[in-house]
């Protein structure tokens, strides 16, 4: 759901009634440590499992598809008075999104209307209420909106830090020095860091797309749009990045997203890190040819359920009649929130 204060990732609702309260450190942006109440954790799970997949706070800034919560917060607590009137007005928008009680024109007009999304009035009133009662993690950028790059750090060389080091330097058991393990350590994370980019810039495209055909026609404008222009939307992508940049799943709705026996291990591997309750770090395979693939796990959420959920119940029928249409072989159905729909997996040369 874009501009969307709810929607995606992997936060479950825990939460007992009668246990006591608990002390958390919010995000590291938060310095001070809150006792939160079991309503108040709940209100914070909601947030995160509902609202961040498009209201990430750790979202880079030009890749935006929806504005940070933090945003939306300081806009209602300028036009509300009191507790009650701002989780009021904030259930009023996901109610009914219009321009009409809107309180952000900016995010509005950068945006679009938030797609119409059902959430039960209590869903909507937790989440407003951790909102008012509670600080949340703010986004850098925000912050310091001067824009100001942290630049490289002092002493720091071109290349890929692989020079050789002097006979001092001790090596280890593999005969590598410890600044050539170094070096490699860093070349690693500076690919992840690159698949990271293109495949958050790729997610941050097609979401914005995707939603502002929701936005217009609702899921059956996003079975349309996906059929039509996803494919060409990641090919595009990946021309301007010089990087091969493709969606694949063990259950492809797509043919040509269909995932191959490397790829289908990764999912299995992601799948089984979920349901153990393990992060799910991206992965890197590294060939002999200097090319390099970003894996990373695609987690549904209750908006991906209109179209990838339990026919006749997420998926209404006239979406259910367009996707019979479009897709005949169609094997994307019947998923539930929190599960591996696929990877992204993105190809790229070292030297990129």
């Amino acid at each position: 759901m874009k501009y969307v204060f709810l929607i995606s990732l992997f936060v479950g609702l825990t939460a007992c009634k009668d246990s006591p309260k608990t002390t958390i450190q919010d995000s590291k942006n938060i310095s001070k440590t809150h006792v939160l109440t079991n309503q108040s954790l709940i209100g914070r799970e909601l947030l995160e499992k509902e609202c961040y997949p498009c209201h990430n706070p750790k979202t880079p800034h030009q890749e935006l598809i929806a504005p940070p919560m933090i945003a939306i917060k300081k806009h209602y607590l300028k036009a509300t008075a009191s507790r009650d009137e701002f989780v009021k007005e904030i259930m009023n928008w996901v109610k009914g999104p219009n321009k009409e009680n809107s309180k952000i024109p900016g995010a509005l007009n950068k945006f679009g209307i938030m797609p119409y999304q059902t959430f039960p009035d209590q869903t909507i009133s937790q989440i407003a209420e951790y909102l008012y009662d509670n600080e949340i993690e703010t986004p850098d950028w925000f912050q310091n909106s001067s824009g100001k790059g942290k630049g490289k750090r002092k002493g720091q060389r071109k290349g890929s830090g692989m020079e050789k080091c002097s006979g001092a330097c001790m090596s280890n058991a593999k005969g590598k020095c410890k600044h050539m393990q170094q070096a490699e350590t860093d070349t690693l994370e500076k690919f992840k860091r690159l698949g990271k980019k293109y495949a958050s810039a790729s997610k941050a495209a097609l979401g914005k797309k995707l939603m502002s055909a929701i936005a217009k026609n609702g899921p059956d404008g996003a079975v349309e749009f996906c059929n039509i222009n996803a494919l060409s939307l990641t090919d595009s992508l990946s021309l301007t990045y010089g990087a091969q940049i493709r969606r694949v799943t063990d259950k492809p709705r797509n043919p040509l997203n269909k995932a191959s026996s490397r790829e289908l291990i990764h999912i299995e591997d992601f799948k089984e890190k979920l349901a153990t309750g393990n992060a799910l770090e991206p992965v890197l395979d590294l060939n002999k040819d200097g090319q390099v693939t970003f894996y990373s796990p695609i987690i549904t959420n209750a908006m991906c359920l209109q179209c990838h959920g339990k026919p006749e119940v997420q998926i209404v029928t006239s979406t259910l009649s367009r996707l019979d249409m479009l897709y005949p072989k169609d094997m994307a159905r019947e998923y539930k929130e929190d599960e591996v729909r696929g990877i992204w997996a993105i190809s790229f040369k070292e030297n990129n």
